[in-house]
């Protein structure tokens, strides 16, 4: 045969390694992006991030050891599902509760028709209902190292069940942690050291145990420091109650938007220090369809005497303001933080994601001390008050 001949053969070979090796990675819910170069801007570099049945869909997972459960677990496509011990059950919600994608039983979800569906074994049957459980989705993203991304999703957590009649049951200090974290390096251990992580432990219900709180929004912003980051969306129950379960959904990751901070330092003879901050959006937000985000901003200053971040001003649009050192003669320092929020009240995308910036890097004021004044000698038959202070200034 000739070498001519075999161009053909060779190049249907070729597609037939390519389609069995793209129906591997989806059989196992690999979706993510391959490749070394970035997408371009978009209103959403997660894949399959709404977790919706009659959309992405979901494959088959593991059986969990569940006293009552025969059938397996429901994995969303698009993502990996990880836990410390025990799996518990997952499972779309749809599916679960009306029987199937195109059941019209009520569904706990923020947006669509679809969540992820996080229960705990043996969840109202045996002599320990509500097994405890510590589970994450996690997905890869390719990005820029570097560039800093900005993630929001909503949970909602229900401890003690959804039965509030008459009220609901949950514990005293017992708690059902919903978090968002991203490994900016890329690694897929949620128990990573490097791992950045939000948490909001609130009920779905206030503390009364009858006014409904429902879905929380989390929201953090992270420097990649690879080409790769990896989301995690984790719900960990650490105790052993009755009805505990949870939902994951609409989670959004977006190049975060950026601030820019400068601080002039005072003349001579002033403590005053002018501090001017702006920022942008970013390439992504933009392209939001029916977003309405605008860029808010919070400053904040730090010096050694307070031992922590205090603000100077917040929840501001670009802008000014004087900032006066209590205690010239030392350091201070200055950063912003923006984020991308949409007007309350108003018209939007939904859900309401919010996106959060990193911190910049701080900008170091030195306020020199004012210059001495010649002492005056005390007369000898000089009376001294001193008097009492019951408030000291800060720093």
């Amino acid at each position: 045969m000739s070498t001519k001949n075999l161009y053909p053969t060779v190049s249907l070979l070729l597609a037939g390694v390519l389609l069995l090796c793209s129906r591997a990675a989806l059989a196992q819910g690999e979706f993510r992006r391959v490749g070394t170069v970035p997408p371009p801007a978009t209103a959403e570099r997660l894949f399959a991030a709404s977790f919706e049945c009659n959309e992405a869909g979901y494959r088959e997972g593991e059986i969990p050891d569940d006293e009552l459960v025969n059938t397996p677990n429901r994995l969303p496509n698009g993502w990996e599902v990880i836990a410390n011990g025990s799996m518990p059950i997952v499972d779309s919600a749809r599916i679960h509760y009306a029987k199937s994608c195109e059941g019209s039983a009520h569904v706990e979800r923020i947006a669509g028709i679809d969540s992820v569906l996080i229960k705990a074994r043996d969840l109202e049957w045996s002599s320990a209902p509500g097994k405890p459980f510590d589970v994450a989705l996690y997905q890869q993203v390719d990005v820029v190292s570097g560039t800093a991304y900005s993630l929001s999703g909503w949970m909602l957590t229900l401890c003690g069940g959804s039965n509030t009649n008459p009220r609901n049951d949950c514990p005293d200090g017992y708690y059902m942690a919903k978090m968002l974290g991203i490994d900016p390096l890329g690694g897929v251990d949620m128990n990573a050291p490097g791992v950045q992580w939000v948490e909001n432990r609130r009920n779905f219900v206030q503390p009364d145990g009858v006014t409904r709180i429902g879905w929380q929004n989390l929201r953090l912003g992270v420097t990649a420091q690879a080409p790769t980051i990896t989301v995690f969306a984790r719900i960990n129950s650490p105790f052993q109650w009755h009805g505990n379960h949870g939902f994951i959904d609409a989670l959004s990751l977006v190049q975060a938007p950026t601030a820019t901070l400068t601080a002039t330092p005072p003349i001579t003879g002033s403590v005053a220090i002018t501090l001017q901050w702006s920022g942008d959006l970013g390439p992504d937000i933009p392209l939001i369809p029916n977003g309405t985000h605008r860029l808010l901003f919070d400053v904040q200053y730090w010096h050694d005497a307070n031992g922590r971040w205090r603000d100077v001003i917040g929840d501001v649009e670009a802008g000014e303001t004087v900032f006066y050192a209590a205690c010239p003669g030392s350091l201070y320092r200055f950063r912003v933080q923006p984020r991308a929020e949409q007007p309350s009240g108003g018209s939007g995308a939904w859900p309401n994601q919010r996106y959060p910036g990193v911190w910049s890097e701080p900008i170091e004021i030195f306020v020199p001390a004012p210059a001495a004044e010649p002492v005056q000698p005390m007369p000898m038959d000089a009376q001294l008050f001193l008097p009492l202070v019951n408030n000291q200034r800060t720093c």
